[in-house]
């Protein structure tokens, strides 16, 4: 028998494939991983391959577009809460000043429709606080700005420097310089025509100011009878003061009167009606200018008249109603031709509102006691 000789077959060709294919595995991976080409079991997500191109380059690098958070960009300067707000000067010639008053010494002159940077305000708006383009800071009246659009309500108000010392004298004295602005407060001084005093503030209407004396005593005085020089409270500035609570003094009241009697108060410019020590009314006077004095002293009206005619040197006045004399040509009398009542207007007679003249008319009698002091 011959013997058969078994051949080897060869492999089928997908076992032989493979087992080429091993070996180029081994080396295309680690030069893939070398080239940075992401391999299929990478986390992209399918739209991140390129899959359209058949034969990929081995060398190609897949790109991601990613969307960065944005990031807060800080500066050197704090962006300011508010804007700066820009007014112009709408005068020719105004002046800048250290406070907000003519008797402030000027920082800088400014130009017409010059631009100004808004910063504050005086409490009463009369006054603006401001910076000019190249740095002056300074004072400036509000009326010499043009505001058109802009609410100085909304502006800061600015604590200016107290002002420089200012000095007034007293026009019309003697005059009582008193604890509070009002009449009804104690008298501290008297002070006579002449006097010199420095001026510390005053109160909101300008009627009464707060002044130190020649000795140094501090206290209020009314303002017509001050003479303010240059000084004006309208313009310039002075620290409106907060007076103390309001007293009540007892005016001293004569004891041993009995029914009507009248006391007239020079320092106050008031007249007030009594009932023994029963206090009935109480009125404003103008008594007399200091160039022509209200005697001071006690008389009793000898002499009443309905309408008298009064003249003198330089005037003439006819029909004064309720005229009552209580020495020599000095009477209390009703009054036509001013209403200044409070402050000092006369020759030296008490001048009264005509209804109040009536009614102190109709009040007293001939022999009514007249009391006058100051």
């Amino acid at each position: 028998m011959t013997p058969t000789m078994e051949k080897s077959q060869p492999l089928p060709l997908k076992k032989v494939l493979a087992n080429r294919w091993f070996p180029i595995v081994l080396l295309v991976i680690p030069l893939l991983i070398a080239q940075g080409v992401t391999p299929a079991y990478s986390s992209y997500t399918p739209s991140e391959h390129i899959l359209d191109t058949p034969n990929p380059s081995l060398t190609a690098t897949p790109t991601v577009t990613r969307t960065m958070a944005p990031t807060a960009t800080l500066t050197s300067t704090p962006t300011p809460l508010t804007p700066e707000i820009m007014v112009k000067v709408s005068g020719n010639t105004v002046n800048l000043r250290t406070g907000p008053g003519t008797n402030f010494s000027i920082v800088h002159k400014l130009n017409f429709y010059e631009h100004l940077i808004l910063l504050g305000r005086l409490n009463d708006d009369s006054w603006l606080y401001v910076k000019t383009l190249d740095g002056f800071e300074g004072w400036v009246k509000t009326t010499l700005v043009n505001l058109v659009g802009i609410d100085v309500n909304d502006q800061p108000i600015a604590t200016p420097a107290p002002p420089p010392e200012a000095l007034i004298t007293v026009s019309n004295g003697p005059v009582n310089l008193r604890t509070g602005p009002g009449m009804h407060y104690a008298k501290v001084l008297r002070l006579v025509y002449g006097d010199q005093l420095v001026l510390l503030g005053r109160v909101k209407d300008n009627s009464w100011v707060y002044v130190e004396a020649a000795d140094g005593q501090e206290g209020w005085v009314q303002t017509m009878y001050v003479n303010l020089g240059r000084v004006n409270l309208g313009y310039d500035y002075f620290p409106v003061e907060t007076p103390p609570p309001t007293e009540t003094s007892t005016p001293v009241v004569l004891q041993d009167v009995e029914g009507h009697w009248i006391d007239i108060d020079l320092s106050e410019q008031t007249l007030r009606a009594y009932d023994g020590t029963t206090l009935v009314n109480t009125f404003l006077v103008s008594t007399g200018l200091y160039q022509y004095p209200t005697e001071v002293g006690q008389y009793h009206i000898f002499v009443m008249y309905r309408f008298a005619d009064m003249h003198g040197s330089d005037y003439f006045l006819p029909d004064v109603p309720y005229t009552m004399y209580y020495s020599g040509d000095f009477a209390i009398h009703g009054t036509y031709w001013h209403h200044n009542f409070g402050q000092p207007m006369s020759h030296g007679c008490v001048n009264m509102d005509t209804r109040d003249a009536e009614w102190l008319y109709n009040f007293s009698e001939v022999g009514t006691l007249v009391n006058i002091h100051r």
